[in-house]
């Protein structure tokens, strides 16, 4: 079990390239990612089968201009990511700090 961040940095200075951009987005949310930050986006993948199979819908959904790049986490590794908000001097877990979710996706 592990999970997939694709995390991209798409021009926007044009208004075709803001759509683009766009449908990049929805596109990974409608291959069933959830948005961590603007342009860090997860999902879940419970085999390497499934991970090749997202890996794949990536490089045919990515766009003719700009960088994704996308790194694969073991879940015990996602377990470990620390959040810090703002300037308080407590640390957040991820546990602690989940994004939404699917509740059949959740192991803790």
């Amino acid at each position: 079990m592990g999970w997939l961040i694709v995390m991209f940095d798409l021009p926007t200075d044009t208004k075709a390239e803001r759509g683009l951009a766009a449908k990049f987005r929805n596109n990974l949310l409608d291959d069933g990612y959830l948005m961590l930050q603007y342009s860090v986006y997860v999902r879940s993948a419970v085999t390497l089968d499934k991970r090749e199979k997202y890996v794949s819908s990536l490089k045919r959904m990515n766009p003719e201009t700009g960088s994704v790049k996308c790194l694969f986490i073991t879940d015990t590794q996602w377990g470990q990511i620390e959040t810090f908000a703002g300037k308080r001097s407590n640390v957040l877990r991820s546990v602690d700090k989940q994004p939404n979710i699917y509740e059949q996706l959740q192991f803790w």
